[in-house]
């Protein structure tokens, strides 16, 4: 293991998930959901600043509305969704990013997934 592998995953707070079968899915327990923790405060940060260039149209919505403007904002901008992968793959090591490419669709499904989880669970503190 290179030193840099080495320190990139030491950076990476432990996270408990059920065993997974597929590639995809132990490639998310392992991978990302500790980085999307690693990086939580981040994406948190990146989205309040995304709603203020929006002209904070985010708080004058209900509830509901604030949840579909995640939902629509993740799935939606396109240069968002590269911004938020960068975040997420610039901690990944040589090998993981070998393993991103070869079922890259599968996995950027599953990291917007997990992404507008967490952004919707951090919906009123925006």
């Amino acid at each position: 293991m290179s030193d840099k592998t080495a320190q990139l995953l030491s950076l990476r707070p432990s996270v408990s998930t059920k065993p997974a079968s597929g590639e995809a899915e132990i490639f998310q327990n392992l991978t990302l959901r500790p980085l999307l923790k690693l990086q939580n405060d981040l994406l948190v940060r990146v989205f309040k600043q995304y709603i203020i260039q929006r002209k904070n149209v985010y708080h004058k919505l209900n509830p509901a509305d604030r949840q579909l403007y995640i939902v629509q904002s993740l799935k939606q901008d396109q240069k968002f969704q590269q911004f938020l992968r960068g975040l997420i793959i610039g901690h990944f090591t040589d090998q993981e990013y070998d393993t991103f490419l070869l079922n890259e669709h599968e996995i950027n499904r599953r990291l917007f997934n997990l992404i507008e989880q967490r952004l919707l669970s951090h919906a009123d503190n925006f």
